[in-house]
């Protein structure tokens, strides 16, 4: 068998392995919509030769559980919605390549902790593409990773400054740089900062410390 694997492999159930003009399906996948899918959470594996794709759900990745607390990096911005590339799932780094989806709007309270307009229930808040982003998973809908940010200790963990790249500050619930001073107020974690987001990968490290223990 010529069977090789993508540098990046992580896949889900519904997500998309190839295309039925480029190759057939195998194991663990179906075809759907001209387009063959897995139907397992596992890694993509093609035969060149046969022209087969298949998922290969031994030794696949671990999927979030709802309750786990995930870290990861803005990749995109859409509508009142944004999606992250997950680095971190209960403080244990992962290279899944999972994304999980969240929403900008927060129940009843905009980052000061007031709403910001009675008439609407969900305030707005400003979030930009890099933002590191802390998050709990509330739901695996249809193979989905949704977390929420609207607990204390979840929100934006750590950016750079939007205008000029440099190091931010925490100010009540402003972000402020250190070079040019420009700032923006954001729904952010309990415990924001550099050193925080520095000390996430050491061992010990506690969410809402702020410090390694």
């Amino acid at each position: 068998m010529n069977y090789s694997k993508e540098l990046v492999t992580s896949i889900l159930p519904g997500d998309q392995a190839a295309s039925i003009e480029e190759f057939e399906g195998g194991k663990n996948t179906y075809v759907s919509d001209g387009l063959v899918r897995s139907a397992v959470v596992g890694t993509k594996v093609y035969d060149f030769k046969k022209r087969i794709v298949k998922v290969d759900s031994k030794n696949s990745p671990t999927l979030p559980k709802i309750g786990d607390i995930v870290i990861g990096y803005i990749e995109m911005l859409f509508g009142s919605m944004f999606s992250i590339k997950i680095l971190y799932i209960n403080e244990t780094k992962s290279q899944t390549g999972f994304s999980a989806i969240a929403s900008a709007r927060l129940s009843g309270v905009g980052s000061t902790g007031r709403g910001r307009d009675r008439g609407d229930r969900r305030s707005r808040v400003v979030f930009r593409v890099g933002d590191i982003i802390r998050g709990r998973v509330y739901s695996l809908l249809n193979s989905t990773i949704h977390i929420t940010i609207d607990e204390k200790a979840f929100g934006v963990l750590y950016t750079l400054c939007f205008n000029c790249g440099s190091d931010t500050i925490r100010s009540n619930n402003i972000v402020k740089c250190i070079e040019c001073g420009a700032f923006e107020e954001r729904k952010l974690t309990d415990d924001y900062g550099k050193e925080t987001f520095g000390s996430i990968h050491k061992p010990g490290y506690k969410v809402g410390d702020g410090k390694v223990k």
